[in-house]
């Protein structure tokens, strides 16, 4: 797989490696060790996993988008045609970028087989080259309406030069989109929130189990389990937020006590059962005191270890959340 870097520095073109001969051709159509490996070789961040995919088909001259989500449901988008020709448009939508309402438009085709990687952050739209066009797209989160937003296809402020056509057919939730400066924001420091769970105890007379599956009763990809536990009682852990991470906490013996704060509200949660999950999603700050001598907290993460991510300093996560609501 070989990596091209367009204009906007983290959206890039991926090209397979095709394998051809007499009776016709075969290619990896997606390998995401590999995909992973490629942008970490040219120094771009990973991606959450892949887990959705979209497939649309169109006829000539018909444009779709520019359409996002807003986190914590961003989607990053890999994008290819799988039969007949189109042209992608990626904006980015990220008002503290400095390529804020910057575009590239690349042409994609069944025929090269390539592939558009858009991350979270970027709107993106496209249009059918001819007729009978099948766009597929892979995406790290899956499809939440209330998250959905747009922003107008021929927005003068963008400038986008789109493929002339005799005519055009778009929609008219497309059509009467915002304009970039109208549009809502993409960002990565919006207040957070928490959410306390009760998780659904399956028991007879032998005991109880409880399941926890992603998808399911676990908002987020797992990308890292850890526990805490011998941890004295008059001990203090956490003081910290993240950026991005957000973490699933449950006390599957003892008890602990959990204080999070958005900013604005400070609230203390006690966790004293293995049927009680919190939720707590990105720039949320959170204290953890009380711990009884048979406490074991497990904790689930969207994100692997990452100390960048993390926010140590009260002052400075203030800061960030402030702007965050502007």
């Amino acid at each position: 797989m070989k990596l091209l870097q367009t204009s906007l520095p983290d959206v890039v073109v991926l090209e397979p490696v095709i394998y051809e001969d007499s009776q016709g051709w075969s290619m990896q159509s997606f390998n995401e060790p590999a995909f992973h490996k490629v942008l970490k070789k040219a120094g771009f961040s990973v991606p959450r996993p892949l887990i959705q995919d979209n497939h649309f088909c169109s006829k000539k001259g018909v444009i779709r988008g520019l359409h996002y989500q807003l986190p914590p449901h961003a989607q990053g988008n890999l994008i290819r045609v799988v039969n007949g020709s189109g042209y992608v448009v990626v904006v980015d939508v990220r008002r503290d970028s400095l390529t804020f309402g910057k575009w590239v438009g690349v042409e994609l085709d069944a025929v090269s087989q390539r592939m558009l990687w858009v991350p979270e952050g970027f709107a993106h739209g496209f249009v059918a080259l001819e007729d009978n066009t099948h766009f597929f797209y892979k995406t790290t989160n899956d499809h939440h309406k209330e998250s959905e937003r747009n922003v107008r296809w021929n927005d003068p402020s963008i400038g986008i030069d789109w493929p002339k056509f005799t005519e055009i057919s778009i929609s008219t939730k497309d059509e009467v989109a915002p304009l970039l400066k109208n549009s809502e924001p993409h960002s990565e420091f919006l207040q957070g929130t928490t959410e306390l769970m009760d998780l659904k105890v399956i028991g007879d007379k032998r005991g109880s189990l409880i399941a926890l599956e992603q998808g399911l009763n676990i908002p987020f990809a797992i990308k890292r389990v850890y526990y805490i536990y011998d941890t004295l009682s008059d001990v203090g852990r956490g003081f910290h937020a993240h950026r991005r991470l957000e973490q699933m906490a449950i006390c599957v013996s003892g008890s602990c006590k959990i204080v999070t704060d958005d900013g604005v509200t400070r609230q203390q949660i006690g966790l004293d059962s293995a049927s009680k999950a919190l939720i707590i999603r990105n720039m949320i700050w959170r204290e953890m005191h009380e711990f009884s001598n048979d406490c074991v907290l497990l904790v689930l993460a969207s994100e692997p270890y990452d100390e960048s991510d993390y926010i140590r300093d009260y002052d400075q996560f203030i800061k960030e959340v402030s702007c965050g609501k502007k």
